[in-house]
């Protein structure tokens, strides 16, 4: 089938970084990067439309199903599809112990709604009775309401991507299925030029690595499984949050919220008895153009890259103010440009010999942490098959190296943090003092615990 198959489109440059990401966690055992959006919905959704909507949107879009292949003369992968899909889209239904089971839905009973989803998180991910780059899942909570999981491959899909697909999906589950049109490929340039473009982020490049930087996983230590923990504040809370970051960030809060990641890291190095003078962060911005096509595949982002010394992050204002000057001048110098041309020029490596590039440029050490703060979850969407939509947020996968990642995002007016890290990179206790850090700059005082987790051990709620 894998040769007698349709080129769909090329693989972006940032799409090739997460196909040579994703290889290297496989070969770590750990199932390739995925990622995973929850729609948390007041009640129960009309199941029969939400299956017809899945199928019919997975019918659409070929995509869904498609696989990667390298051009044997050019080097360049690109997706493909086989002659026959490899299935239909179809929501798997659980329901968690104690739930009210629904008359008419055959579910399975599940231990709770987080434990499924880290479990798809740690699951290979080969869409077996599905579809190859999603999978659907619906659960019946013991509180009432219900769950909905989309667990997505992040070759296919970036944060603003998976975003987009929750809206062609519900369109599609209202009887509207429509085929999402893919953005035109990114125009050739001859070689001279990319390289000319590519120089101003190669410089900064050089200037990142020549100051050695740490993250909580041993590089050379095999990854673990992947958790998570969220912290959702109220909107009262939220509301003094963002008031806090626009006075220590001014207009853009990015440097607030790459500040409270990186202090929260802090505090887990000092636990251990270290103090590393060095910590980089890369952050993604997206490059879909706003009002433009609404394009929910592949990769569209660069990234930025930053540094905070130890000293900068003595004072949450001081580390703000430092990660604020150094966005001011990555934009001004246009260094999102220049790295996407970076990520092109690079999308003919093959992707063992693309991750051993980066790990000798950086010490084994992709980045310091994962980090990003993606602002309101599609704010237009109101409801899902009949129901409101109350919450919604994502979960992102990290790879080890770094080994740990901290996320902002915002749902119905309320901020929600996601602390994701693997085992043999940070332990339960070190993810407590993660999130304690995180509430207390957040927040700027010690507050009650807004981590949504039954068994915290926190000082909040010890």
């Amino acid at each position: 089938m894998f040769f007698c198959s349709q080129k769909l489109t090329e693989l972006t440059g940032a799409d090739c970084f997460i196909l040579a990401l994703s290889r290297m966690m496989k070969r770590q055992g750990n199932h390739g990067h995925v990622g995973q959006t929850h729609l948390r919905l007041e009640g129960i959704p009309d199941i029969a439309a939400l299956c017809r909507g899945a199928v019919s949107f997975g019918e659409a879009n070929p995509l869904l199903d498609a696989f990667v292949k390298r051009n044997p003369l050019t080097l360049i992968p690109s997706w493909h599809i086989g002659r026959k899909p490899s299935g239909k889209l179809l929501p798997n239904l659980w329901h968690e112990k104690g739930a009210a089971r629904q008359p008419g839905i055959d579910s399975s009973e599940i231990e709770s709604a987080q434990h499924l989803a880290e479990e798809l998180l740690n699951r290979p991910f080969d869409g077996r009775g599905g579809v190859r780059n999603l999978r659907l899942d619906l659960i019946l909570l013991q509180g009432g309401g219900s769950t909905v999981l989309l667990t997505w491959n992040h070759l296919l899909f970036d944060g603003k991507g998976a975003e987009l697909l929750v809206g062609y999906l519900i369109e599609a589950m209202k009887g509207s299925p429509s085929t999402a049109q893919l953005s035109p490929p990114e125009p050739s340039l001859p070689i001279k030029v990319q390289l000319e473009k590519a120089r101003p982020a190669v410089d900064h490049f050089f200037k990142l690595v020549g100051n050695q930087y740490r993250c909580l996983a041993n590089p050379r230590a095999k990854a673990g499984r992947l958790h998570y923990r969220l912290l959702h504040f109220s909107q009262e809370e939220s509301e003094a949050i963002r008031q806090r970051a626009a006075d220590y960030s001014g207009l853009f809060s990015v440097g607030f919220y790459l500040a409270c990641a990186a202090r929260a890291h802090r505090q887990v190095f000092l636990s251990r008895g270290e103090d590393p003078t060095h910590y980089v962060s890369s952050i993604p911005v997206q490059v879909r153009k706003k009002g433009g096509r609404k394009d929910p595949f592949q990769n569209r982002v660069t990234v930025l890259f930053f540094s905070l010394m130890r000293e900068d992050l003595e004072s949450l204002q001081k580390a703000s103010q430092v990660a604020m000057s150094q966005f001011e001048e990555l934009t001004r110098l246009d260094l999102g440009t220049s790295f996407s041309m970076i990520l092109r020029l690079m999308r003919r490596l093959p992707s063992l010999f693309y991750m051993r590039f980066l790990g000798t440029q950086f010490s084994g050490n992709i980045t310091s942490f994962f980090h990003s703060a993606t602002g309101p979850f599609a704010v237009e969407l109101g409801e899902c098959c009949g129901t409101r939509i109350i919450d919604a947020y994502h979960i992102p996968s990290v790879s080890a190296p770094p080994g740990s990642g901290l996320f902002f995002g915002e749902s119905h007016g309320r901020l929600i943090a996601t602390f994701t890290w693997r085992e043999r990179a940070a332990t339960e206790e070190e993810a407590n003092l993660v999130l304690e850090t995180v509430t207390r700059d957040l927040l700027g005082a010690p507050s009650p615990c807004a981590w949504e987790r039954r068994a915290c051990r926190c000082r909040h709620c010890r």
